[in-house]
């Protein structure tokens, strides 16, 4: 193909203008700075994400621990990952010089987090959920006695409600708990406590309090003795033997309670034992004893405000390996309850 001399300059005026503008428009939006610091980094290094962070803030702490290269290029790598938007507070283990996408991925990789779990099971009594704090936290049990003692003067910043008489037994509510690696026997005990307030509201604990007839401490205290005598699949049952024996004026009798005065945990008991002069020993004194005896769970508290219907006024774990216990609302059939459950005893203690 033959271009006349015309033809070539215009297409030569063409490129030359092509050329001009990809100058120009460099002039004015050159590329900016490239991350520099790639891959997974080395070394180690703890950083802190408070509560709240935003990714901008996160990029921050980030780049002034030395983790990835400047708070914006972790900002840039964000705007193409929207499960950065997952990360969550808390301590983390780190290395230096990552790139950010490998701190992005790191974030979110939970095994990362340094983290504390603190598990209280149902029915714990005071004394055992402090010895079980101190050993969780490798930390001395009068330490944490002693935050438990300020919670009862109400020096801390959490507190206990007013129908606890300034005792926290019954109210450290019992489940696992996870917090930073560096969490302060105070946090631990203000969160535990916290969660007793949500245990409230889930269970609708006050206002039933008002409408079936027994104040909170009250309730609370039943479904101690619920979750120290039954079985999760028993506490309807055992829950309404406590509310027929109670409307019959009958004391109640529970083992149970005898434990807690004894500070023992035993299936049988010596006729001194069951004598023992204790406000908690209900063999002795009627009615409900002065407090909870342990920590319960939302469901033994359920089991309290809305028991099933029954007539039963005895019940004997006739055989405690399997979980077996037989309800009766007929003294003679709870005879040999008792004695099915002596033979257990003698077969397997």
């Amino acid at each position: 193909m033959n271009l006349t001399k015309k033809q070539l300059r215009l297409i030569l005026t063409a490129a030359f203008a092509v050329v001009g503008m990809l100058v120009v428009f460099n002039s004015f939006f050159p590329r900016g700075p490239q991350e520099t610091w790639t891959g997974p980094g080395t070394g180690e290094v703890v950083i802190e994400i408070p509560n709240g962070a935003n990714l901008a803030e996160i990029g921050r702490i980030l780049a002034s621990a030395g983790v990835v290269e400047s708070a914006s290029f972790f900002s840039i790598a964000t705007y193409d990952r929207d499960e950065a938007k997952r990360i969550q507070p808390g301590r983390y283990s780190m290395a230096l010089k990552m790139g950010s996408d490998e701190a992005i991925d790191r974030l979110l990789d939970s095994s990362n987090r340094l983290e504390l779990k603190v598990v209280l099971p149902e029915g714990m009594r005071l004394s055992d959920s402090v010895r079980s704090i101190a050993r969780q936290l490798s930390v001395e049990a009068d330490d944490v006695k002693q935050v438990i003692n300020q919670l009862e003067r109400g020096e801390l910043s959490g507190t206990l409600p007013e129908y606890a008489q300034n005792s926290a037994e019954g109210f450290l509510f019992p489940a696992t708990y996870r917090f930073a690696d560096n969490v302060t026997i105070e946090e631990v005990v203000v969160a535990v406590i916290n969660r007793h307030f949500q245990a409230e509201k889930n269970t609708s604990l006050l206002a039933a309090a008002s409408e079936i007839g027994f104040g909170p401490r009250e309730i609370l205290t039943m479904a101690s003795l619920v979750e120290a005598e039954a079985y999760p699949n028993d506490f309807g049952k055992v829950a309404r033997t406590i509310r027929n024996r109670l409307e019959l004026g009958m004391p109640l009798q529970f083992d149970a309670t005898v434990n807690y005065a004894l500070g023992t945990k035993k299936l049988l008991f010596t006729p001194e034992e069951f004598a023992f002069d204790s406000p908690y020993n209900t063999y002795m004194y009627p009615g409900l004893p002065p407090g909870p005896i342990g920590s319960p769970g939302e469901a033994a508290i359920a089991a309290v405000i809305n028991p099933p219907k029954g007539d039963w006024l005895y019940f004997v774990s006739t055989n405690p390996d399997k979980g077996i216990t037989k309800f009766t609302a007929d003294y003679q059939e709870f005879l040999k309850f008792r004695a099915e459950f002596q033979a257990w005893y003698r077969e397997n203690r």
